[in-house]
């Protein structure tokens, strides 16, 4: 373009008469071009005006030589970015030129190239492309057979299409125009540098980021070879380079560049200079992403201030300085002040392009992307919609750049859990982006992977893997081993396997992720973070707690020293370690971490109500499991307080917060209670997210287990069916929460006795178990010990035991070093053995289980468990002292560890007083006995069973004491509450009739023992068939009380009904029957009466 205003000046000196004016502003201009190659802009703008000035005053009309001092000026201003004046100065020289030319001349093209370029920087690429196509037109009618100029207007074409994202044009038409410039000028000219500049450009966004370098490379060899001293043009090249290193994520060589680039700027204006903001922004930029925020927002604030020198009135550039301010505050997480500087942006946009600008969409996206992790999800999707918006008007045949908004409003919409929509801009960026880019551009793997990462929180793991390895084989392919976006990419298959269960391939995954990330740790020390914390989880899934706690250590001190103003994710991490010590029972500890969690957040995230409920949440868990009930649900409800102040009465968080309330009630064993609360939870879930299947589910489900601990199992079933429908239709038939419902089901059966339905149910999840995972998986073992004790508990031990053996194999597998689960299977082989009477192997397995229980403390119950089982199996080789002893152990470690769980306590007072029943230590079991009764009717006054339990073996003392009466009066208390809280129907009235009946008999009361049993024998006739064993027990019993009133013929009646009814149902040798046969043969002979029993 010089070139062409060259021979333009040299035309009209011709043309001239010289009195001296002329020659002056010619000189003048002379040295404003000098000074112009210099890139010394505002020198060569006062020679340039100064030659202008003079022209016109010679000339007083328009001439060719105030058309080429405009068009110098114009040019002056197009490297000074001050497109309005330029493209006014342009036009001003238009329309000198058309004026001599009217039919159209060489030089009106090249100021065509002038405005198109112009148009171009306005993003107005639509016009530009029009005014280069009428250059180049110009061009080829003047020179058919080619001409130099001719690549002008090619380069000019290609860079339209640059703008368009229209990168395989620009490159051809940029080559074409290259190919031109080689012929015509020698290797080092300015206009190949520059066009080998552009290329390296387009590569660059391309993602060939080698290819890219290899041109900038070619363009400063030329630089530094003949243009050793024109520093400013050099290190315009030197930060293209830097560029493609910084997406390289080669931080420190980009840094190398960007530091030299800047040394040669500051030799080469000493006053500084607006394109200095270049090079200190790529510095910034780089310290940012090293987390070197003070160091980075000092080089941008220099870049500000040399700017606002520079440009006294303003300008549209300080507009890119601030926007990197604002990238610093963000990734330092100080959003609200990276919102300020955002909207200092637009207010300088919307000064300087009053009728709207792409770069204005960019910063819609940048506040759009703060305010998303601000949680403002609502307004976050207004500014990435109204940036979209803008694009689609400025863009309206389509441009990659749309692209990046529609990423971003995808994430917005993930963020808030709009998974639907999140996927559909996501699928219509990566289809933009392979209508952009060649078929396996690097470009495309953020794309992919986001995909993938919608399809993993929607559970479709399977399908999320392909994107993945999809994203995966196309980094392979383009970066060297080891790139950071491998790294990240890794990680994601990390997660997925994680969610799978696939543990061991899921840390393989992230330690591949966390060598990469170390190699790079000075500029990647987040990654090693997250990296070190997904192994962290990992190892905490695997119950690797110690582990884990160091994986989480060694993220949390990377964070607190590299990103002290990460507070969120020092939060998450302070929770997890919380969690870890949480899992192993160390309660002190883990409530030390969350509330450590919670004074972050309340110091520097006062606002965020959700951080703060998260971190309540866990203190609550900890003191729930301290059995501090009170304390846990005052939490709560501190909770439940934040979540009404922001949020609608029926929003899901409120539900949430309802479920955690009726857990701890659950403990608690207010059932009612927490049954309320469970079902204003499921009435939320239903209203709010009909859609939303996991939570209807879920609250099913607990409405189900409460239901169940109430004995109320035939309500319980039905919701654990409706939770089951629900998994059916959400969840292909093969899927572990499938065979979680069936497995739940199959435990109420259980308690109902009812063990073929149990069995089949466990059955069904087995199968399901078998198509999700290998045959040595965790959860098939567990599914494999409840097939045990079910046929346990229907006495085919040798089939129980095969079961739990093969549960046993996969534990020991996949817990060498021991765990809960290997403890609690060792545990049910015992109970098994022990039902076979082999007391010996029995005890071996619990001793083993035992071992185990006792090297952690927070498995005390687990080893109450044990130890009672040990006791059981004592007694029944009758060595009671050493039985006792064990159960002794139970009271101790209750007392000591869970002294507010009376309720456990109470149970293992009675134990032991059963055990010196048998012993026939009365005493000593009426004191055990009562104690526990105490504890029921004082703290748990509503658990009718417990109660009525310790007072039926209180009576069972006193009878054996012969103390008649006191046992007469338990009874009769037991009775009452029995006939109060119980269905008339319920045959334990029966048993206590029955159980009155015979005490009074033994007392001599046998009137009173008569209603009684006739009181028994009238509930078993409404509930038993009449051939049943117990009809006959009653019907002796009265036979027995009518021989002692001296009523014979009575009882000898009653003892013929009983006796023909034990030979329906007994065998003929049973000794019941043949004690029946005698009584009847005693009283008729006593009566003197035949009879032929067997008529």
């Amino acid at each position: 373009m010089c070139q062409n205003l060259q021979k333009t000046s040299w035309l009209q000196l011709n043309e001239t008469h010289l009195n001296g004016h002329v020659p002056i502003a010619i000189s003048l201009r002379s040295f404003g071009k000098i000074l112009f190659r210099q890139a010394k802009y505002d020198e060569a703008l006062i020679f340039h005006q100064q030659a202008l000035e003079m022209f016109e005053k010679y000339y007083q009309f328009p001439h060719i030589d105030i058309a080429v001092s405009l068009m110098y000026i114009g040019n002056v201003f197009i490297c000074q970015e001050m497109y309005d004046k330029a493209l006014d100065f342009c036009q001003r020289a238009m329309s000198i030129y058309t004026r001599y030319y009217p039919n159209g001349h060489i030089y009106i093209a090249s100021i065509l190239n002038y405005i198109g370029y112009i148009l171009n920087r306005e993003e107005k690429h639509d016009k530009a492309l029009e005014i280069y196509e009428r250059a180049l037109s110009i061009q080829k009618k003047y020179y058919p057979f080619g001409h130099v100029d001719i690549a002008h207007s090619l380069c000019g074409i290609g860079y339209t299409h640059y703008g368009q994202g229209k990168y395989d044009e620009a490159l051809a038409f940029q080559e074409q125009g290259l190919k031109i410039q080689q012929r015509y000028y020698f290797p080092g000219h300015d206009e190949i540098i520059c066009t080998l500049n552009n290329i390296g450009g387009i590569h660059n966004e391309q993602g060939k980021y080698d290819e890219a370098l290899d041109f900038h490379r070619r363009a400063l060899a030329f630089q530094e070879k003949y243009y050793p001293s024109y520093y400013a043009n050099i290190a315009g090249t030197l930060n293209y380079m830097c560029d493609v290193l910084l997406n390289q994520r080669k931080y420190d060589e980009a840094l190398c560049y960007c530091q030299r680039a800047l040394t040669m700027q500051e030799s080469y204006y000493p006053s500084g200079n607006a394109s200095m903001a270049s090079s200190l922004h790529n510095i910034g930029n780089i310290l940012n992403v090293q987390g070197k925020y003070d160091e980075a927002i000092g080089l941008q604030q220099r870049a500000l201030e040399i700017q606002e020198k520079c440009y006294p009135n303003g300008h549209v550039n300080i507009a890119v300085t601030l926007i990197l301010i604002s990238a610093i505050f963000h990734r330092q997480e100080k959003f609200n002040k990276a919102i300020e500087y955002c909207q200092k942006v637009l207010d300088i946009q919307e000064k300087y392009y009053p009728n709207g600008h792409v770069n204005i969409a960019m910063t819609y996206i940048c506040i759009g992307t703060i305010l998303n992790q601000q949680q403002k999800f609502d307004k976050a999707i207004e500014y990435h919609e109204k940036a979209l918006e803008l694009q689609e008007k400025f863009y309206p045949n389509g441009h990659v750049n749309i692209a990046i908004t529609l990423f971003s409003l995808g994430t917005a919409f993930r963020q808030q859990a709009k998974f639907d929509k999140a996927m559909e801009c996501y699928q219509k960026a990566l289809e933009i982006q392979t209508k952009y880019y060649p078929s396996g551009s690097i470009i495309m793997t953020d794309t992919i992977n986001c995909i993938g990462n919608i399809l993993h929180v929607e559970e479709k793991f399977d399908t999320a893997m392909d994107y993945y390895r999809q994203a995966l084989s196309i980094q392979e392919n383009f970066y060297l081993n080891g790139h950071m976006e491998i790294s990240h990419t890794f990680n994601f298959i990390g997660d997925t396997l994680y969610k799978q269960k696939k543990y061991d391939e899921a840390l393989q995954y992230h330690q591949k992720a966390l060598t990469i990330q170390e190699r790079h740790y000075d500029a990647a020390y987040v990654d090693v973070a997250n990296s070190l914390n997904s192994i962290g989880n990992v190892l905490y899934s695997q119950e690797k707690y110690d582990e884990a706690i160091d994986f989480y250590q060694r993220s949390l001190t990377i964070r607190e020293k590299f990103h002290p103003f990460g507070y969120a994710g020092i939060t998450i991490l302070l929770g997890n370690i919380g969690d870890a010590l949480y899992r192993q029972g160390k309660y002190d500890e883990a409530l030390d971490f969350y509330q450590r969690a919670l004074t972050v957040r309340e110091k520097f995230d006062a606002t965020n109500h959700i951080g703060t409920v998260d971190s309540l949440i866990s203190i609550s868990n900890v003191l729930r499991n301290q059995e501090k009930y009170n304390e846990a649900i005052e939490i709560q409800q501190q909770v439940l307080m934040i979540q009404e102040q922001n949020y609608p009465s029926d929003h899901m968080n409120i539900a949430y917060s309802f479920s955690n309330i009726a857990n701890i009630l659950t403990l608690q064993r207010t059932y009612d209670e927490a049954l309320n609360f469970y079902q204003r939870a499921l009435k939320i879930y239903e209203k709010c997210s009909p859609l939303n299947l996991v939570d209807i589910a879920n609250g099913l489900i607990n409405i189900a287990d409460v239901l169940s601990k109430q004995g109320k199992y035939a309500e319980a079933i039905e919701f654990q069916q409706r939770a089951l429908t629900i998994r059916e239709e959400k969840y292909s038939y093969y899927h572990e929460n499938i065979a979680d419902s069936l497995n739940r089901i199959g435990h109420i059966r259980m308690y109902q006795k009812e063990y073929n339905l149990a069995l089949e149910c466990y059955q069904r999840a087995l199968t399901i178990l078998e198509n999700c995972y290998s045959s040595d998986h965790v959860d098939i073992a567990e599914c494999l010990g409840c097939i045990g004790m079910t046929l346990n508990v229907q006495g085919k031990y040798d089939e129980a035991l095969n079961f739990c053996r093969r549960a046993l194999t996969i534990y020991e597998q996949y817990y060498p070093f021991g765990h809960r689960k290997l403890a609690t299977c060792l545990n049910d082989i015992g109970n098994i053995l022990c039902n076979q009477e082999k007391y010996d192997e029995a005890l071996d397995f619990y001793y083993r289980a035992l071992i185990f229980y006792k090297k952690h403390s927070s498995n005390y119950l687990n080893t109450t468990t044990c130890l009672s089982n040990i006791a059981q199996a004592l007694k029944y080789k009758r060595k009671y002292d050493e039985a006792i002893d064990f159960q002794k152990q139970v009271l101790t470690l209750l007392k000591s560890n869970s002294s507010s769980d009376q309720f456990r306590i109470a149970n293992s007072l009675k134990d032991i007083g059963c055990t010196l029943f048998e012993q026939t230590k009365y005493d000593e079991s009426l004191d055990y006995y009562q104690q526990a009764l105490i504890i029921f009717e004082e703290i748990y006054p509503n658990d009718h069973i417990e109660i009525t339990n310790c007072l039926f073996r209180i009576a069972a003392n006193f009878n054996r004491k012969f103390q008649f009466d006191l046992a007469i009066e338990y009874l009769k208390k037991c009775l009452l509450i029995k006939e109060a809280s119980v269905s008339p129907e319920d045959f334990s009235i029966a048993t206590l009739f029955e159980c009155l009946s015979q005490v009074q008999s033994t007392n001599g009361q046998y009137e009173v023992a008569l209603i009684y049993e006739q009181k028994c024998f009238l509930m078993r006739l409404k509930v038993l068939s009449p051939d049943h064993e117990n009809i006959g027990h009653s019907l002796s019993h009265m036979g027995e009380i009518y021989e002692n009133l001296d009523k014979s013929t009575l009882a000898l009646d009653y003892y013929q009904q009983a006796f023909a009814i034990y030979r329906k149902c007994l065998s003929s040798e049973h000794d019941v029957l043949c004690a029946m046969k005698l009584n009847i043969e005693r009283l008729s002979e006593e009566l003197g009466i035949e009879l032929n029993l067997f008529d």
